[in-house]
């Protein structure tokens, strides 16, 4: 299997001499042109079309290789998610370390994918609903594990779930007076997605980035596609990690030995 970062460091390289290459060898061309006359003077000139026609159809060429290789990238890491979910389907039991991987690979592959610069985190909604507590990230981020429901940035985070669509922020600075929510460092921009299992509540995914409207070009469809893979992971969660809002399950507590994952107090 072909190694992504090599070959993506590979088409850098390409793009960057033939971004030297190209216009320099039309501005020796021209140089040339000028310092001739008659027939040699058309060759040069003839000679310096072609090579700026070579340079776009050349810079066309390498865009539509590098979406290509993109596009291969991204389902490559997308089908690598989908068999930990088709493992985790048939083996539900004693799965805390598959979930682990599908949530850290799934905010991963969309913060990268959108932008080098973006982050994303997945809150689970936890404890019988009381609180958010993060189940996967990437990038760096100061924003709080664990956040209460009936406060501050838990309560927002709230009421964006039970808004069940996905909110774009396009100014964290700028909301006139509607809840906002970043993942710390003062970010600019922000997309909040809802994360359902059916009627389900299991979450909130958000994904932001340092300067406003960085997102701007980011699909719903996109956010949506990750939200529901979370909503899937966290389905065959232990019943006592997930609620709906407003209901209590009554459950037996297990450790965090037997679910394989730790109490959001004790992170």
């Amino acid at each position: 299997m072909s190694n992504p970062q090599r070959a993506r460091k590979v088409r850098r390289i390409v793009v960057f001499c033939a971004t030297i290459f190209f216009p320099g060898i039309t501005f020796v061309i021209g140089s040339i042109a000028s310092q001739v006359n008659g027939t040699a003077r058309l060759i040069y000139v003839i000679a310096g079309f072609i090579t700026a026609t070579l340079a776009a159809y050349f810079a066309l060429h390498i865009k539509r290789k590098s979406n290509s290789a993109q596009l291969v990238e991204f389902g490559e890491s997308l089908c690598a998610i989908m068999e930990h979910l088709a493992w985790l389907a048939e083996n539900p039991a004693d799965a805390a370390e598959r979930m682990g991987r599908i949530r850290d690979k799934a905010v991963t592959l969309l913060a990268t994918h959108v932008s080098p610069t973006a982050r994303c985190a997945f809150y689970a909604l936890e404890s019988n609903g009381a609180c958010f507590h993060r189940r996967g990230s990437s990038g760096n981020m100061k924003a709080s594990e664990t956040y209460l429901v009936d406060n501050g940035p838990g309560s927002d985070l709230l009421y964006m779930m039970q808004r069940k669509n996905v909110i774009s922020i396009p100014d964290t600075h700028k909301t006139n007076g509607n809840p906002s929510f970043n993942l710390g460092d003062d970010y600019r921009t922000a997309i909040v997605a809802p994360v359902y299992a059916g009627e389900d509540a299991k979450g909130v995914l958000i994904l932001d980035a340092p300067k406003v409207d960085d997102l701007a070009d980011v699909h719903e469809s996109l956010v949506r596609m990750f939200a529901n893979i979370l909503a899937v992971t966290q389905a065959a969660t232990p019943a006592h990690y997930s609620t709906s809002i407003g209901e209590q399950k009554t459950t037996h507590p297990t450790t965090s030995s037997q679910s394989g994952e730790s109490s959001p107090q004790s992170g």
